[in-house]
């Protein structure tokens, strides 16, 4: 579940530092009996951090931020699906134990309606976000920001090797010509086919592409395809901008490469702003994913101010 948060710092004003978590939950009403902690996220100043920590049970829902620092003021809000604001508060710390100090962001038990509403969405996302006021004496620096940022190939090259074990020797040497208006790029059928159930099914049939081995690909850019294809041999993604990210994201979706897709959106949600929500809110509807959803409203909610004064 830490491979969904975010902590990043949004800005200072040379009083307090403000920070941005967020934490998506995915099939959160079939959680029960669950006690779970995030690591530990610093704060610029260099000795105080928090955590966010959630206890769920068949009675009741939790979710706080722990903090060795009593100055923290958060504002939380907590979104299931795409559309279904659950709470929202502004709130300081209400009790402490051995210099750490709790803050009950959410808590709903099994009397409220929020909390059958979040028990009545099965295999939603629960995105929770907070906004964190840090005062105090503030320097220049660096923050750590965990998460996302960093990629395991391994289960890819493993879906790699796999094709190529399952694979004959004959059907290795079967290549499959893709092109993108007038250029081509060349890649292995059998690796194709085997990470791709999309074009896999189109080879069962008796296509055209089927005849010639040869595909034309109309709504994906050739410098896309290509870092595509790479990424089909090694598991691995250059350094991508955001516009990058998300039209490799539409081909991983529309082929269903799988591990690819996902990666996209690891990368894409730490990068999710005011400035671009409305693409990644497009990208999220079209593909119908609800991380991507979740995420997108979860950011409106921490900038709803902003939100409804803005001409969009």
């Amino acid at each position: 579940m830490n491979k969904y948060c975010q902590h990043q710092k949004i800005y200072n004003d040379g009083k307090s530092e403000y920070y941005f978590f967020a934490w998506s939950i995915t099939e959160v009403s079939m959680i029960t009996n669950l006690n779970f902690t995030t690591e530990k996220f610093p704060m610029l100043n260099g000795s105080a951090y928090y955590y966010a920590f959630l206890c769920d049970s068949k009675e009741k829902f939790t979710i706080r931020i722990v903090s060795n620092s009593s100055k923290l003021k958060c504002f939380a809000s907590m979104i299931v699906g795409s559309n279904t604001l659950l709470s929202n508060s502004l709130v300081g710390y209400t009790m402490s134990y051995k210099f750490s100090y709790n803050y009950d962001l959410v808590t709903l038990s099994s009397e409220d309606e929020n909390f059958q509403k979040l028990k009545l969405n099965p295999k939603n996302t629960l995105s929770f976000i907070c906004k964190i006021k840090y005062p105090g004496c503030v320097f220049t620096g660096s923050v750590k920001t965990p998460g996302n940022t960093s990629m395991d190939n391994l289960y890819t090259l493993r879906s790699l090797a796999a094709v190529l074990r399952n694979s004959s020797e004959s059907s290795l040497k079967e290549k499959v010509v893709l092109r993108v208006d007038e250029e081509t790029q060349t890649v292995s059928k059998a690796v194709l086919c085997g990470l791709s159930p999309v074009f896999a099914k189109m080879f069962e049939n008796d296509t055209r592409e089927v005849n010639n081995n040869v595909v034309t690909i109309t709504d994906i850019k050739m410098n896309v395809l290509k870092v595509l294809i790479s990424f089909l041999y090694t598991g691995k993604l250059p350094d991508c901008d955001f516009d990058m990210l998300c039209d490799l994201y539409y081909a991983a979706d529309k082929y269903d490469f799988a591990e690819l897709r996902q990666i996209c959106v690891d990368l894409i949600i730490p990068q999710i702003s005011m400035e671009n929500m409305h693409c990644v809110m497009k990208l999220a509807f079209a593909h119908g994913d609800e991380l991507l959803k979740s995420t997108v409203m979860a950011v409106i909610a921490t900038n709803i101010e902003t939100w409804l004064s803005s001409d969009d």
